[in-house]
């Protein structure tokens, strides 16, 4: 049975804007031009533009891949993801790719199966290299693709989906992973439910050295899984996230073939060695002579009048600035953050920074990777609402939230593409504004996509990048997790290597922590683990103390048993002599220390706070 009716090859040409070629076969009928080509054979070309009537009388129809090429109207570029039909193994793994237009036709059980996914692409994203690997699933990007005629049948009917050209990496990596999976099929142990989660526990660890995110490989555990008809899906991916934690323990590509008895000249570790990433070296590319290094005699550099440093709130934020704000997930990171990049666009100061009354309140750029539009949308509303009387220019913060981003992504920080983005939107800002603006990215986890934190490779381009932008004049702060333990940030130690600041952000201990309700305050427990200037007195830790009901901020110091007993006797009206001489039996040190503390302490504080304080004891 064909698809090719009146209405379906309507809508191809029309509908879909598909330029559309006869097929005696698999191959596009053609025509003597009336000329030899230069070894005496006669030249052919495709016959294109046939008529509707040549159309429904054909026996297969096929979408031209770049109809511009062959002077015809059309889509400006289609990209074909070719499934083998051979056993149909490939096909089986069809829903890792985008949902779009596809083909498909019956297998021996009647059962009509993927054979061609169809895509929209950029000419200009057209990449130069293609995974095509005989016998198996391949990327077409030239030619033509079968969509109609005999033994075709439209499993999916839509126009082609649009890829943008991070979304066209992300199928040119499937192409390859399916490849691979494809090999995998081969050797999935039978049955032996132990033996199976043995290999799946290889196969992840394996996959560590590839370029895939943690989606894409847990969605492909899983539908390896579907295809080979193991039932234990939900423990097969977990072996995922159990080599994510702990990469140094994990098997490779050599393990996984060594438990299937096959050597590293096999399908398997060939298919493997496709999925690795590609070297950045390229022979296409242009040669760039050096051209030497810009040096200055140490007079001439003494006499270079480089503007000084400016402090929008000392120490905490200034102009060429680089900082890093870490924390474990829920700890306050975002909350913090948009606070200051908020009161910073207005000139507001924040507890006790205070905003410099000699310059004009930056315009901040806040890009925003991982909260719902609505939740950033409610917070920002209510910080505006609070601060009503004191804003200075509203349209002074500018924030990028993934919900209005082409397709809902974000391009990532890895790719060249993603940190452009960023930089070509702080660049807009400062031409309309004539200032540049802070620049916040909330997270480096979910902004920078498919990188392995624990690797220093793998944040160089990211780590020069802000170094560059810091020698542009523009100041960034970024947000990261933290260890399980909340003591350090993630990563290899490469992304702290060039910061000014490094800020710790924790729930307090419970010794710790004031004595506010958590039904209406937040604690957030605040750190300088690194800053640029010396100041005497900031690297002591302390607790924020945010109103969930006001948004106010306030600080508080971080004080033990101890302490909080001296504290009390003070509040009592008590010198310090006579607590010393107490009977309480506090030491000189303890009563002089907690002294100190407490004259560091933010006493801005209104009644009505007061008195929803608590009053059990510590």
């Amino acid at each position: 049975m064909s698809n090719i009716t009146l209405d379906n090859v309507e809508k191809w040409r029309q509908s879909y804007n598909m330029a559309l070629i006869v097929c005696n076969d698999k191959k596009p009928e053609t025509y003597w031009t009336g000329k030899y080509l230069s070894n005496g054979k006669k030249e052919y070309k495709w016959k294109v533009n046939p008529s509707l009537d040549d159309l429904l009388k054909a026996r297969r129809i096929a979408a031209i891949h770049r109809p511009q090429k062959y002077g015809v109207e059309g889509k400006a570029n289609i990209f074909t993801v070719d499934f083998d039909c051979k056993a149909f193994i490939a096909s089986g793994f069809s829903s890792l790719f985008p949902v779009s237009f596809t083909i498909g036709k019956k297998d021996s059980a009647g059962a009509i199966r993927t054979t061609h996914i169809e895509y929209e692409i950029d000419p200009k994203d057209k990449p130069k290299k293609i995974p095509s690997y005989e016998g198996s699933i391949e990327g077409l990007a030239s030619g033509c693709s079968v969509i109609g005629g005999v033994d075709r049948h439209t499993i999916i009917d839509m126009d082609p989906q649009r890829l943008s050209k991070s979304e066209l990496e992300s199928v040119l990596r499937m192409i390859k992973f399916v490849n691979f999976l494809r090999e995998c099929v081969k050797v999935y142990p039978t049955e032996d439910s132990q033996g199976r989660n043995k290999f799946c526990l290889r196969l992840a660890g394996a996959l560590l050295a590839t370029e895939l995110t943690l989606k894409e490989k847990e969605k492909g555990m899983e539908v390896l899984c579907n295809v080979v008809g193991d039932l234990e899906v939900d423990n097969r991916v977990s072996r995922i996230e159990y080599v994510e934690k702990d990469p140094a323990a994990a098997f490779s590509i050599f393990h996984l073939c060594e438990y299937v008895g096959v050597n590293n000249t096999s399908s398997l570790a060939k298919a493997f060695d496709e999925l690795k990433p590609e070297s950045d070296d390229s022979e296409e590319e242009e040669t760039v002579k050096p051209q030497g290094l810009t040096t200055l005699t140490l007079s001439e550099f003494a006499e270079r009048n480089y503007p000084p440093i400016k402090y929008y709130m000392f120490p905490i934020i200034s102009d060429e600035c680089l900082g890093m704000i870490f924390a474990l997930p829920g700890k306050g990171k975002s909350l913090f953050a948009m606070e200051l990049a908020w009161r910073c666009s207005q000139g507001i100061d924040f507890m006790e920074w205070k905003f410099n009354e000699n310059l004009d309140p930056p315009p901040t750029l806040y890009v925003e990777g991982e909260m719902s539009a609505r939740q950033i949308q409610d917070r920002v509303l209510a910080m505006t609402e609070r601060d009503r009387d004191r804003i200075t220019d509203i349209d002074n913060f500018h924030i990028a939230v993934l919900k209005e981003q082409p397709n809902q992504s974000f391009q990532k920080l890895k790719t060249p593409e993603g940190r452009i983005n960023v930089e070509t939107a702080a660049d807009a800002i400062y031409a309309k504004t004539g200032k540049k603006p802070l620049i916040f990215l909330d997270n480096v986890r979910f902004l920078m996509g498919n990188f392995n934190e624990k690797e220093g490779q793998d944040w160089i381009d990211f780590v020069l990048w802000l170094a560059t932008l810091r020698a542009k004049g523009y100041s960034t702060y970024f947000l990261h997790h933290a260890v399980n333990t909340g003591e350090k940030a993630s990563g290899s130690g490469y992304q702290d290597s060039n910061l000014d600041v490094n800020i710790k952000l924790s729930e307090p201990d419970e010794k710790v922590a004031a004595d506010y309700s958590p039904d209406h305050f937040t604690q957030i427990q605040f750190e300088f683990k690194k800053m640029r200037e010396n100041v005497i007195g900031q690297m002591m830790p302390f607790i924020m103390v945010v109103d969930k009901n006001t948004g106010s901020w306030s600080k508080v110091p971080v004080l033990n048993k101890t302490e909080r007993s001296i504290k009390a006797l003070l509040d009592d009206g008590k010198e310090a002599k006579d607590i010393i001489c107490d009977k309480e039996g506090f030491s000189k040190a303890n009563v002089h220390k907690t002294i100190n503390k407490l004259k560091g302490e933010n006493n801005g504080i209104d009644k009505q706070t007061i008195n929803r304080k608590t009053k059990e004891v510590f």
